[in-house]
């Protein structure tokens, strides 16, 4: 959840997995969860995720738009910096609006 939550994701391209593991652990998701998730993901891909608890290795991950990149284990603190240098010098005030039009409706649920 936490990974979810971010604007930007980069993940290891050869090791590791992304995954909502609720499904397997017996953890419904909160409706502010699953807003979260479904304003992030394509359907299908929420779908897949929150009732299968698939654990998508980085190329599956990417492909499926659960992360944003992959990179290499040496490339990946570079790979998500590298997806940050567009903000600065963005007006912090306009971002913030720009991020609550766009998640409002996960943002009330998980108020």
């Amino acid at each position: 959840m936490p990974a979810i939550a971010h604007v930007y994701r980069v993940m290891r391209e050869d090791r590791g997995y992304y995954c909502l593991p609720e499904v397997d652990i017996n953890i419904p998701f909160t409706l502010g969860m699953a807003a979260l998730i479904q304003a992030e993901l394509s359907p299908q891909t929420a779908v897949t995720a929150m009732t299968t608890g698939h654990r998508f290795g980085g190329p599956e991950a990417l492909a499926a738009g659960l992360v944003d990149a992959t990179a290499a284990e040496a490339e990946v603190l570079t790979s998500a910096v590298d997806r940050l240098t567009p903000l600065p010098g963005k007006n912090p005030g306009t971002l913030a609006a720009i991020k609550s039009t766009m998640y409002s409706a996960a943002a009330a649920a998980l108020r």
